[in-house]
Formats: C-alpha cells, sequence, structure tokens
C-alpha cells in the first residue's frame, strides 16, 4: 500500500503551530519562575511583621522619603531629594508589604533593568486601600529614582493599618 505525502505547506503549518507551542510554554515557564523568583508572600502575625518592617527600617534611619503621604492629603514627591543627591544606577526596586486583616507579608524586588523595559517612563503604585499614588499626579520617572540612588522611596501605613515600605538599591 503506498504512504500519502504531507503537502509542504501542512508540514510547515504543523512546525509552525509545534513552535509558537513551546515558546508559549516557555514564555509561562519564565513568568512564573521570574515570580517564584522575586516575590515572597509568607503568612504572619502582626508582631512578625512589625519586627520585619522594624530592621528594614533601621537601614533608612534619619532619611526622607521620597514620597510622603499623609492622611487625607495629596501624596507630596520631595524632588529636591533627587535632585541633590548623586545620580546612581540601581540595581533593583524592593517593596515589602504587610495587610492585617489578611495576616499577609509580601516581599517583592523587581530588577531595575526590568522597570526599563517598561514602555512608559512613569511609576506608579496604584492599590484600592487607601494608598494611591499616580505618576500623573506626582510625576515620579525611573530617571527621578535614579537621580535619588539608592534610599527609601516610600513609607506609609493605610487607614486599615497594613503597612508599606519602599526602596531602591
Amino acid at each position: 500500500m503506498a504512504q500519502k505525502k504531507i503537502p509542504t505547506w501542512a508540514a510547515i503549518l504543523i512546525a509552525g503551530v509545534i513552535i509558537v507551542g513551546m515558546l508559549a510554554v516557555a514564555a509561562v515557564g519564565g513568568a512564573a519562575f521570574f515570580i517564584y523568583r522575586h516575590v515572597h508572600t509568607t503568612f504572619t502575625g502582626q508582631e512578625n511583621a512589625a519586627a520585619e518592617f522594624t530592621r528594614e527600617r533601621t537601614r533608612f534611619t534619619g532619611q526622607q522619603p521620597l514620597i510622603e503621604i499623609a492622611a487625607g492629603k495629596e501624596p507630596v514627591l520631595h524632588r529636591e531629594l533627587a535632585e541633590a543627591a548623586p545620580g546612581q544606577r540601581l540595581g533593583s526596586l524592593r517593596v515589602l508589604a504587610y495587610d492585617k486583616h489578611a495576616r499577609k507579608l509580601v516581599r517583592v524586588s523587581i530588577p531595575f533593568w526590568l522597570l526599563r523595559l517598561v514602555p512608559s517612563n512613569h511609576f506608579s503604585f496604584l492599590d484600592d486601600n487607601g494608598i494611591d499614588i499616580d505618576s500623573d499626579r506626582v510625576r515620579l520617572t525611573l530617571d527621578d529614582l535614579e537621580r535619588r540612588g539608592p534610599g527609601l522611596v516610600l513609607d506609609s501605613r493605610d487607614r486599615r493599618g497594613s503597612e508599606v515600605l519602599v526602596w531602591t538599591e
């Protein structure tokens, strides 16, 4: 019995679908690995979270945050801190956040090279729980962070008792 030959266009189409499928699996796997490496979540009591925040805050004793948020007021960007400091290339943006009601402590480390790949040059912290810093209002850019150099970006507590600490290294 004679074997049927697959047309060339069909073989190319099948190979293309296989390649796209493999690339999709690699992208999903890469994203999962990135999140696994850069986002650490633990469930802990307020005492342990407070100790973590105290430990991190000691590194910034006497340092004014680049962004200040007062209850019920607009965020204030201290651009003079960025202009006065000698510029320095940064390695990462770090976030320590604690949700008091969920008892969840989250540590995030975002490499600065990844932030530079983002199409918008503006930087935003958006949250629906009382911490709302929009780059359209404060106009914080990655260049501002690099001019400031390593240091405290944000130290805030929202009205529900949750805390956020952001710094650059």
